[in-house]
């Protein structure tokens, strides 16, 4: 710096950035004498380079702070950020391939996104722009210190909200049109992050990239041999939308409250809700919310959505933000604590309304004191409320029959999508599945719900779970298992794929003769499922016995597994 100054009258760089001291765990100075470190190789090779990196980029070392060094961050890296990302990308890869092979060729569009008219699709791509505009601004000033945090915080919104909410569009359930641009949405989201964080994991990023990759077409900007020739995109100030965005959070702040609230009452959400009231007496937040509503049901499973202005029986308590108001008051502070604490709840009404008060002489304004909010008179004990600095939140926890039913059947959902994952199933794998209680009680919920809830539950599961008194034994058992469901065991059973009997059918066919009735059975089952499609297209099934020759035909005496089967509704 002195030499340059002196022979060039210009300093001998533009920007400095300083590390800080990487120390070990306990706040020592690493020392290989006394190994108060865990190996870095022993790291890399366990979590990956890519997980050191980003470890290191999100830490107080990149503001020239020290950083205490411990294994358990990095391994967070793996399970908080890692794991997510590639959880969705293996779940665009999944549902690209169904889609492909139910809808013709997927081609990324993101011109589709930006007329799309679904909330969720315009607030994931605003936020990936505002993102990309952000990154910009931060890496032009040398802030890598907050590049990371913003690139996390879009990789949960989108594992944690958007995909969430999503997963049925993308799985088709609304039309391919609808499943095309969700697929294009979060595919766009995926290729822009995975640019994004190149430059902190390398490896993971190059790994996603090429895949992402083959679906570009030749000559597109960021089509190149490797994630690492690609410049930082650039953001589309058309797609920004603030409002959007500030919807979208406000959605979530509610939704925490009534999360805050079932695990307050230790009620988790398997279990349904009959109502939830909001109260808020900003038209704007309750037009948000409001807009927003299918996706307030879905993540808190009520049924319902009540929504109130009158702020009635909600009391306003005000907090004072001393640190701000230190030196402006001086040896007021005092006095004017003492008056704040008896302003009236329309006094404090009108501060929020307005966004400042004055006290005491004093104007005190909306970054210098809060609100919060309780609600009194709740003389209901199944109702439980909570509130934060914009709405109040009211849940409805009085028992219902049906609701408890549905909550058995978001339980049997459960615990069979895990044995499906433990069996290491794919959406498309051609099995089917039965459940059956075993030893039920006399009045037995989870017999009721089996015989009730039929649809719901396979609304749940997005596939059929039929009674396990329809197997007719000659299924392939892929995996068995008992689960304690309510008090109860229930038994599931998953099998391959095969020919259904229509045995009313059958036996006309045979002429009630049970020994050949059980000979065209085996024969059938023993058939390949390639064959049995091809022949189940086409003329039927014909098997020879000892005694006779019989024609069996599809959706009359058999179909191809129990789901096409229609004597069984």
């Amino acid at each position: 710096m002195v030499l340059s100054t002196i022979i060039f009258d210009k300093p001998a760089f533009k920007n400095l950035i300083v590390n800080g001291l990487v120390l070990a765990g306990d706040g020592k100075k690493m020392s290989k004498r006394l190994k108060n470190y865990p190996d870095p190789l022993l790291m890399c090779d366990t979590y990956g380079a890519d997980a050191v990196r980003m470890y290191m980029c999100n830490s107080p070392v990149v503001r020239a702070e020290p950083l205490k060094f411990t294994e358990s961050g990095v391994k967070d890296v793996v399970k908080d950020v890692f794991l997510p990302w590639y959880n969705a990308y293996r779940f665009l890869v999944q549902e690209v391939t169904r889609f492909e092979g139910e809808a013709g060729k997927f081609k990324p569009d993101s011109s589709r996104i930006k007329k799309s008219t679904n909330f969720m699709d315009k607030w994931i791509f605003a936020s990936t722009h505002n993102l990309i505009k952000f990154v910009r601004e931060e890496m032009d000033g040398y802030r890598l210190y907050t590049v990371v945090g913003g690139l996390t915080k879009l990789l949960e919104d989108l594992t944690n909200s958007y995909i969430r909410l999503n997963r049925d569009r993308m799985r088709g359930q609304m039309g391919d049109d609808e499943a095309r641009t969700a697929l294009c949405t979060l595919y766009e989201v995926l290729l822009n992050v995975t640019v994004l964080l190149a430059p902190v994991t390398p490896y993971i990023t190059e790994m996603i990239y090429q895949n992402l990759a083959r679906a570009l077409p030749d000559g597109h900007a960021m089509k190149a041999k490797s994630v690492h020739f690609i410049m930082v995109p650039d953001f589309d100030p058309d797609v920004l939308n603030q409002d959007i965005e500030t919807a979208v959070a406000r959605m979530k702040g509610v939704v925490e409250l009534g999360r805050m609230i079932r695990e307050q009452q230790k009620v988790g959400m398997k279990m349904p809700l009959k109502t939830m009231t909001i109260i808020n007496q900003n038209d704007g937040i309750m037009k948000d919310l409001k807009t927003l509503q299918a996706y307030i049901q879905e993540e808190l499973n009520v049924m319902d959505v009540v929504y109130k202005a009158d702020a009635g029986g909600v009391k306003l308590t005000a907090t004072l933000n001393f640190k701000a108001l230190g030196k402006k008051l001086g040896k007021d502070m005092k006095a004017v604590q003492t008056a704040v604490s008896a302003l009236s709840n329309d006094e404090l009404a009108k501060f929020d309304e307005e966004g400042k008060i004055t006290v005491g002489g004093h104007e005190i304004t909306g970054e210098e004191m809060t609100l919060s909010r309780s609600v009194e008179g709740l003389d209901d004990p199944n109702l439980k409320s909570m509130s934060d600095g914009d709405s109040t939140v009211i849940l409805d926890f009085t028992p219902d029959p049906d609701l408890q039913l549905m909550a058995v059947s978001r339980e049997i959902s459960n615990r069979v999508n895990r044995m499906r994952k433990d069996a290491n199933l794919q959406p498309d794998d051609p099995v089917d599945m039965w459940a059956e209680t075993v030893k039920p009680k006399k009045d037995s919920r989870l017999k009721e719900t089996l015989s009730k809830k039929v649809d719901y539950i396979d609304k749940l599961l997005r596939r059929s779970l039929f009674k396990g008194e329809l197997r007719q034994g000659h299924e392939v058992i892929v995996k068995q298992e008992d689960f304690e469901i309510d008090g109860e065991t229930l038994r599931v059973y998953i099998t391959a794929r095969c020919a259904f009997f229509n045995l009313k059918e059958l036996s006309k066919l045979v002429g009630a003769d049970k020994a050949e009735e059980e000979v065209v059975k085996q024969y059938v089952s023993a058939i390949n499922m390639e064959s049995l499609l091809e022949m189940a297209a086409n003329s039927g099934v014909q098997v020879k016995t000892a005694k006779s020759s019989y024609k069996l035909q599809h959706q009359v005496h058999f179909t191809i597994g129990a789901g096409e089967a229609k004597w069984t509704k």
